[in-house]
C-alpha cells in the first residue's frame, strides 16, 4: 500500500509541478576563449582542444555572423539571437534589450528549478550585463588563471550543471602584438588558454560520476582580428571554431564548401597579371619630404588602382592618423563601420569633410579611385574615371602633417587593408573628369596633359623588387617607397566558399539547452540550431533515461526507478546522478516520457 500511495504522490507533484522541481539529466561547460582565429587555434599546439575537436562535432568553418565585437559576441554566444533583438553594437551594452532576449541561464533556471548554473569570466561585462542575477554563481575575476582555478574549484567541491567560463588573455595578445597566425606571442596565448582547458577538463573527467553525468563540452570564441583589432567583416575577423564534445556525441566535421570558382581577374593595364598584395600586418611607406608633404597644402589629385574582397574600416592611402576623421590629412577608406562603399576623408585637427564613393569595388577585380581636392572648394570622387560624388571641403584648413604617405594602412601603420594596390598617383594639380576618364585604364606617361604635375607616381608593377617601389615621377625620380611585408603575387583564380552550413554563434545556447532535454519554445524566438541532440546517441542507441536501456523512455523505467526508490549506494536507476534515487530522477524520466532513443 505504501509503494501505491508513493507512486501516486509522485506523480500528483509531477503533474502540479511540470519542470519545477527538476535537476536534469545531463551536464553543459561552456567554454568562451576571446579573440581567436580560427586559422591561429589550428597553427597552435593545442593538444586538449585537439582532444576535444576528434571526440564530437568540430567545425573550423563557424563564423560570427553579425558584428565582430566582444559586447554583441558574447551577447549572440550566451542569448542565441543577433544583435538586431538583444540591441548589443558595442561594448557599451546601451540599449540591450536581454529582458526579452536573456542569457541560457535564465532559460535553464525557469526550466529546472533545481539546478546549479555558474558564470565565470574574465571579462567582467559578460557577467555585469548579459548575465546580470540569472546564474546561481557569478564570479568575476582578473586573470585567466583564476578563471581556472574557479572553475577547478567548482569541479571539485560543488556540483554545476551548466557552467560558463570565459579565458580574454588571447584577446589581450591580438591587441598587443597582433591577431594572427604568423605572430608568435599569439600563437602563445592561444596555446596558454589550452593549458588551462586542459587542467579544467582534468578537474572535470576527475568527477566521481562523470561517466554518469553526460557532458557536453562547447567551445567557441567571440570573433578573430586582423592587425591590433577586430570589428570588421573579413573572414579574419568573422571565423572562428566551434566544438560540441561529449562521451556520447558522435564524431563529426563540418566544413565550408567550394560554391564558385572565379577566372583570374583581369587588368586592362595588361601585364602577366603580377600584381602588390597587402596581407595583414603589411604596408608601403614613403619617408617626409618637404615637396611631397606640402603637395596637400594646395589643390592636388590623388588617384590609386585597387583590388580587394573587402570593405572595412581600412586606411587605403593617406598621411593621417585615421583614429579620428578630425585628425589632420587626408585618407581613402570605406565608409564605416563595414562599407559597401568606398570614402575619403580630411581633417585639420578641429574640423573634417567626408564624401563617399560608390559600392561594389569589393567584387575581386580592379578598379581606379580618383580623387580632386580644392581647398577652396569641393572634393570629388571618382570610380573607374566616372564621377560619383562630392563633398565640400572648405572649411578644413592644412592637411600637411609633415609625415609623408602610407599605402595599405594609416601614417601610424594600423587600420590595415587587404588586398592589392597598384598605379599610385599624387599630383600637385586638379584633373578634369576628361583626364580622369581618360587615364582611368592606362599608365600615365608624357602624354598625360598634367605630365608636368604628377609630383610622385608608383607604378607597383613588376619592374620594382621587394623591398622598394621606384617614383616614374620627372618631379620627384628618386622619393622610392619602402615595402613593409607587402607581397608580389601573380593573380590566381578566386574560389568563393559556401558557409551556410557551418555553426554561427547562436548556435551555442540552443545546442547546449538542447542537450539538457530542454523544449526550444518558438515564443522565444531564437536565432541558432543545436549541433547535438537531446538524447546523446552511440552505436547501441542509449539515453541517460533509458534506465533498461531497450531504446525508449519508458513505463519499465519508471517502475525500475520506483523499485530502486531511496537508493543510496551504486543505484543503477540514479539518472540525475545526484547519488541518489529519489524524486528527481522519476521527474527527468517523466519529462522525456516516450522519447525514442534512435532519434
Amino acid at each position: 500500500m505504501k509503494f501505491f500511495t508513493l507512486t501516486f504522490s509522485i506523480l500528483l507533484a509531477f503533474t502540479s509541478l511540470s519542470f519545477l522541481g527538476q535537476t536534469p539529466a545531463s551536464h553543459v561547460l561552456v567554454i568562451g576563449i576571446d579573440g581567436v582565429r580560427s586559422d591561429a587555434l589550428t597553427a597552435a599546439n593545442s593538444p586538449n582542444l585537439d582532444e576535444l575537436m576528434s571526440a564530437g562535432v568540430y567545425s573550423p568553418d563557424a563564423l560570427n555572423d553579425d558584428i565582430t565585437i566582444s559586447g554583441p559576441g558574447w551577447s549572440d554566444i550566451l542569448c542565441g539571437v543577433r544583435s538586431d533583438k538583444h540591441l548589443v553594437v558595442d561594448n557599451s551594452f546601451s540599449g540591450s534589450n536581454f529582458v526579452d532576449y536573456p542569457s541560457l541561464f535564465q532559460r535553464i533556471e525557469n526550466t529546472y528549478s533545481d539546478v546549479n548554473t555558474v558564470s565565470i569570466c574574465h571579462w567582467s561585462p559578460i557577467n555585469d550585463y548579459i548575465v546580470g542575477t540569472d546564474a546561481d554563481v557569478i564570479v568575476n575575476v582578473g586573470s585567466d588563471l583564476e578563471v581556472r582555478n574557479v572553475a577547478v574549484d567548482q569541479f571539485q567541491n560543488y556540483n554545476p550543471h551548466a557552467i560558463f567560463i570565459h579565458f580574454d588573455d588571447v584577446d589581450y595578445a591580438g591587441h598587443g602584438y597582433g591577431f594572427s597566425p604568423d605572430v608568435p606571442l599569439y600563437i602563445s596565448a592561444i596555446e596558454d588558454a589550452d593549458v588551462h582547458v586542459g587542467v579544467v577538463l582534468s578537474a572535470l573527467y576527475s568527477r566521481p560520476n562523470y561517466a554518469q553525468e553526460d557532458w557536453l563540452i562547447i567551445v567557441t570564441h567571440d570573433h578573430g582580428g586582423v592587425g591590433y583589432s577586430h570589428g570588421g567583416t573579413s573572414l579574419e575577423h568573422r571565423n572562428v571554431s566551434f566544438i560540441a564534445s561529449g562521451l556520447n556525441i558522435p564524431t563529426q566535421l563540418i566544413e565550408k564548401s567550394i560554391l564558385e570558382v572565379t577566372p583570374p581577374p583581369v587588368n586592362c593595364l595588361g601585364g602577366d597579371g603580377t600584381e602588390l598584395f597587402f596581407p595583414n600586418n603589411s604596408n608601403v611607406s614613403v619617408l617626409s619630404t618637404g615637396y611631397l608633404d606640402a603637395v596637400v597644402e594646395q589643390d592636388f589629385s590623388v588617384e590609386i588602382r585597387i583590388r580587394t574582397t573587402e570593405t572595412p574600416d581600412v586606411a587605403m592611402i593617406g598621411n593621417k592618423n585615421w583614429d579620428s576623421g578630425v585628425n589632420p590629412g587626408f585618407v581613402f577608406s570605406f565608409e564605416y563601420p563595414n562599407g559597401p562603399s568606398w570614402k575619403v576623408n580630411v581633417g585639420d585637427g578641429s574640423s573634417r569633410a567626408d564624401a563617399n564613393g560608390s559600392a561594389g569595388i569589393d567584387d575581386g577585380q580592379w578598379h581606379t579611385l580618383s580623387v580632386t581636392f580644392d581647398l577652396d572648394g569641393m572634393m570629388r570622387l571618382y570610380t573607374d574615371g566616372v564621377f560619383v560624388s562630392e563633398e565640400d571641403m572648405s572649411g578644413v584648413g592644412n592637411l600637411n602633417t609633415a609625415a609623408g604617405l602610407m599605402m595599405g594602412a594609416d601614417i601610424n601603420g594600423a587600420y590595415q587593408y587587404n588586398g592589392s594596390l597598384a598605379e599610385v598617383r599624387v599630383w600637385d594639380t586638379l584633373l578634369s573628369d576628361e583626364d580622369v576618364a581618360a587615364w582611368a585604364c592606362s599608365s600615365v606617361d608624357s602624354d598625360h596633359p598634367n605630365w608636368s604635375s604628377l609630383a610622385s607616381y608608383w607604378k607597383m608593377d613588376d619592374n620594382d623588387d621587394d623591398n622598394y617601389l621606384s617614383n616614374s615621377s620627372v618631379n620627384n625620380p628618386f622619393l622610392d617607397a619602402s615595402v613593409n611585408g607587402a607581397q608580389w603575387q601573380i593573380a590566381d583564380s578566386t574560389i568563393t566558399y559556401d558557409y551556410s552550413g557551418t555553426p554561427r554563434l547562436v548556435d551555442v545556447p540552443v545546442t547546449a539547452m538542447t542537450h539538457l532535454s530542454m523544449d526550444i519554445i518558438p515564443e522565444w524566438n531564437l536565432d541558432g540550431i543545436s549541433w547535438v541532440g537531446s538524447c546523446t546517441v552511440t552505436g547501441t542507441c542509449y539515453c541517460l533515461n533509458d534506465v533498461n536501456s531497450d531504446g525508449a523512455v519508458g513505463v519499465t523505467d519508471i517502475l525500475l526507478i520506483l523499485a530502486d526508490f531511496g537508493c543510496t549506494i551504486g543505484c543503477a536507476a540514479d539518472v540525475t546522478s545526484d547519488g541518489s534515487v529519489n524524486v528527481s530522477d522519476l521527474l527527468s524520466v517523466l519529462a522525456e516520457f516516450g522519447q525514442d532513443c534512435s532519434l
